[in-house]
């Protein structure tokens, strides 16, 4: 699944499995959309898709998840100015302390994690059509602490 829908599976192509076009790191607490300005990004990042296209690339994958700035809508765009497929994720990142994981994490349980992942993926995100295309976990690297439990 690609931002922009369905693509048949052998038209993947060349992937660039983990890469991230934008990433915030002023934590989930801080976070919000108009921290950037979309088309200054777009103009920042087209020319490296577009060069990643030229060298082959058919299919990049962003691994940068909510709460550290996935922005599905610039995702699209970039998909659809390049000629790239672009896959996002569903899920948080819980290492770094749970610096990344909104409050309301903190209260839900895993069950009802889980639930918001999957509605992403059968509703769309954030009220667009944009679905996941895989799940990212992220969790410390030492201890599992207990939010980063509930979480995998």
């Amino acid at each position: 699944m690609t931002v922009n829908g369905i693509i048949p599976s052998g038209s993947a192509g060349v992937f660039l499995t983990h890469e991230h076009l934008l990433v915030d790191f002023i934590g989930a607490d801080s976070l919000s959309a108009d921290r950037w300005k979309r088309e200054e990004v777009v103009q920042k990042m087209l020319p490296f898709l577009l060069e990643a296209k030229e060298s082959g690339c058919q299919t990049f994958v962003d691994c940068t998840p909510d709460y550290l700035g996935r922005d599905v809508l610039l995702l699209q765009e970039l998909s659809k100015l390049s000629g790239v497929n672009i896959l996002t994720n569903t899920g948080f990142y819980g290492a770094v302390d749970n610096k990344f994981v909104p409050r309301f994490a903190f209260d839900e349980s895993a069950g009802q994690l889980a639930e918001r992942w999957i509605n992403e993926w059968e509703h769309g995100i954030g009220g667009t059509t944009v679905k996941p295309g895989f799940i990212k976990i992220g969790v410390n690297s030492t201890n599992l602490s207990g939010m980063n439990t509930k979480l995998i």
